[in-house]
């Protein structure tokens, strides 16, 4: 009977250990960020070395996609036509790309979507030789792009029209590779200009180029860089994808919060030292361009359709949403999750 009643004693404590142990584990997936301990590993791609990536190298720099159990390997490839490449081959599941590419690979045929989108203005600078003093002074010249079907590209065609100067035909667009082989041109006198973003437009001042316009002040929205991958991924990923973007709006407010640690982090993955620049680089994107909740702008959407559309019939009637889905970000908004980042 004495034995009886110990055992049953043991076995009662036994199950009350297991309820307890139960309900932490509970608790600690419901509070702590999934994947932990068993880090799901992913590759995002970036096109360019220029402060519209800024909040992708600080999450990363910050090791936050850690903190919710990604292990992120990033990759520079330069140009985003490479990028959506390296998607449609499934090399490459999310990237950091502008909405022009997305269009484009999606009007061939594509299945590609932005789920969060922070650049509402282009950061791009037309950077010229300084004897071109006026928009009328490119016709017969040459003028660098990174490639062909990029935001470089989009946006000196869409600001040439602006202009009344036809692209091809009275200016040539040269396919240069990258930011940086475009300043190498410039350097080389093998283009006489060319489209560059901070803090990489500085430089080019700094060597002898003008300015001859800033397309942050043309008064346009604009769907610059954001995180992009296809829709068959999310739909088969959905919760990885939830995961990274958690980590990407808390970057983003780092970002916008942690100035000197932000800074830094442009100065390494920009390649530039000099203080002034970085933080004019600084105040462009964080400060001026990048809003707490990174929306993607469909009015900015529907400006890359309609000067798209005067080339390819079909992008004429296709509508702005189709091309990002916003879901998640909603989700997160909603459950309060970016407003306490802020303290709100």
């Amino acid at each position: 009977s004495a034995l009886l009643r110990s055992r049953t004693q043991h076995g009662m404590v036994f199950m009350k250990t297991i309820k307890s142990t139960l309900v932490s584990l509970l608790i600690i997936s419901v509070f702590w960020p999934v994947g932990l301990g068993a880090q799901a590993k992913l590759k995002v791609a970036y096109p360019t070395m220029v402060g519209s990536m800024a909040v992708l190298w600080v999450t990363k720099e910050s090791r936050l996609f850690e903190k919710h159990g990604l292990d992120i390997e990033l990759i520079f490839i330069s140009g985003s036509s490479k990028v959506v490449q390296a998607i449609l081959a499934k090399e490459i599941p999310i990237a950091e790309i502008a909405i022009p590419s997305v269009i484009q690979a999606n009007l061939a045929g594509a299945d590609l979507v932005m789920l969060a989108g922070p650049n509402h203005k282009p950061g791009q600078k037309v950077m010229v030789k300084p004897e071109i003093k006026r928009p009328e002074d490119l016709k017969g010249k040459k003028i660098g792009v990174t490639r062909f079907g990029t935001s470089d590209d989009f946006l000196l065609r869409f600001v040439l029209g602006q202009w009344g100067i036809q692209p091809d035909h009275e200016v040539a667009l040269i396919q240069m590779g990258g930011s940086q082989e475009t300043l190498a041109g410039m350097i080389a006198k093998s283009v006489d200009g060319g489209l560059l973003s901070s803090p990489l437009h500085l430089r080019a001042s700094k060597l002898g180029f003008s300015l001859l316009a800033d397309l942050s002040t043309i008064g346009v929205d604009y769907q610059g860089a954001g995180v992009v991958t296809t829709k068959s991924y999310l739909r088969d990923n959905r919760e990885l994808a939830r995961i990274y973007l958690r980590a990407y709006g808390e970057g983003l407010h780092r970002l916008k919060t942690d100035k000197s640690f932000s800074i830094k982090v442009i100065g390494k993955y920009s390649r530039i030292s000099e203080a002034d620049w970085l933080e004019e680089t600084y105040q462009h994107y964080a400060v001026k361009v990048m809003p707490k909740l990174p929306y993607p702008t469909l009015k900015g959407i529907q400006m890359v359709l309609d000067e798209m559309s005067t080339r390819n019939p079909k992008a004429k009637g296709v509508q702005p949403a189709s091309f990002i889905d916003v879901t998640i970000l909603r989700e997160l908004e909603q459950s309060g999750f970016i407003k306490s980042l802020y303290g709100e």
